[in-house]
């Protein structure tokens, strides 16, 4: 709940924390009915407001949230797609000078050995063979 409000409104708040609490206690105690949601939502609220700000502290203290090191993951992610994406483009537009490079040259004699090395090899024997044997 908390990721999902800090997605959404992106920043990272106490409130958050306060509202995942509640929703969850109050998730949590629904079976016992309404009486049992409102106390479960108060005592979620009241649970989230400490945790929040020792997990708040702690982000600080490390100097960088978890939303700026996202943010910065993505933003290092896009860089080397970028980066990927110009070497394809490079490489695309030497393509066709290689392509052309390559037709112009005569290699139909160099083909022509290939083939007749290929045609000169055993050939395997067929399968009616291989029953009469049996």
């Amino acid at each position: 709940m908390n990721t999902g409000l800090n997605v959404y409104r992106n920043k990272n708040a106490l409130s958050h924390f306060v509202i995942a609490g509640a929703v969850t206690g109050s998730l949590f105690r629904i079976n016992l009915g309404l009486r049992g949601l409102v106390a479960g939502g108060i005592i979620g609220a009241l649970l989230g407001t400490p945790v929040g700000s020792l997990l708040m502290a702690l982000q600080k203290y490390q100097g960088e949230t978890i939303q700026e090191r996202k943010q910065k993951d993505q933003k290092a992610l896009r860089e080397l797609k970028l980066e990927e994406w110009k070497a394809r483009l490079q490489f695309t537009e030497l393509l066709p000078e290689e392509i052309e490079s390559n037709l112009q040259k005569n290699t139909s004699k160099d083909d022509a050995k290939k083939i007749e090395a290929l045609l000169n090899l055993p050939r395997n024997p067929s399968s009616t063979d291989k029953q009469d044997k049996s």
